[in-house]
């Protein structure tokens, strides 16, 4: 299926199911303030302060769809027209392996307001999970034309969970993205941190670190003129979401 195919199909389906009756279905939607808006190894808003929101709807066979936004700052100011918004419409299907195991799929569209280091970077990311419990998370991602650079990414994550009691949980993730075909350099990264639960609230305390890895550095600065996405280093991130 090419890109345009894919493209019309997702919007498509996410048309239909606005029609499905929404009594079959269970919304949720959170509210998030983040002193970073963190993805994977990078910082969206070049370490300043995000405000984010999410409403999706589970429906009873497994089938889920929604949509996030969020305010952005790649530290690209030189270009006009730059984005300064992110939504991310998502839909996707949820399967139970066993008591203990379920799986699920998804695929997200990144859609930016305007241009990212001068040129359109909309792109879809396609997602395989596989969950143990509540315990731990295992993803695999794909990216056939990685901010629209005509280049293909992935990524793979592994997080654990682990709860200290009713209100504290310790989780923690270590990911790895393969993105030298666009990038000329592929990147390790991890975090970990403490989450409070309260009724409807969640704060969550988290340090978050990433490395550049398998680079040729003379690519590598030749795709940054053109290209480049903040490096987290190390960060400390404090989020506070309300949840409905």
């Amino acid at each position: 299926m090419n890109k345009q195919a894919s493209w019309h199909l997702f919007f498509y389906v996410a048309l239909l199911c606005t029609h499905c009756n929404l009594s079959l279905a269970d919304p949720h939607a959170t509210v998030t303030l983040t002193t970073d808006n963190i993805n994977r190894w990078f910082t969206k808003t070049n370490h300043n302060v995000a405000l984010q929101a999410n409403v999706d709807y589970q429906y009873e066979r497994g089938f889920f769809l929604g949509s996030s936004v969020s305010n952005i700052d790649y530290g690209h100011k030189k270009y006009d027209k730059s984005a300064h918004v992110e939504i991310i419409p998502y839909l996707g299907w949820n399967v139970n392996l066993s008591k203990q195991w379920r799986a699920n799929t998804q695929i997200s569209r990144y859609i930016f307001d305007g241009k990212m280091y001068g040129h359109n970077a909309d792109y879809n990311e396609y997602y395989l999970f596989l969950h143990y419990k509540d315990l731990f998370t295992g993803r695999v991602s794909y990216a056939d034309d990685y901010y629209h650079l005509s280049k293909d990414a992935l990524d793979y994550e592994l997080t654990g969970k682990y709860p200290l009691s009713n209100q504290f949980e310790f989780s923690t993730s270590f990911g790895y993205s393969q993105t030298k075909a666009a990038l000329n350099a592929d990147y390790l990264y991890w975090n970990a941190g403490i989450t409070y639960f309260y009724n409807i609230f969640a704060i969550d305390l988290r340090y978050m670190d990433a490395t550049e890895n398998n680079t040729k550095e003379n690519l590598v600065e030749k795709m940054r003129k053109k290209f480049d996405l903040p490096l987290l280093n190390t960060n400390i991130v404090l989020s506070i979401s309300v949840g409905f």
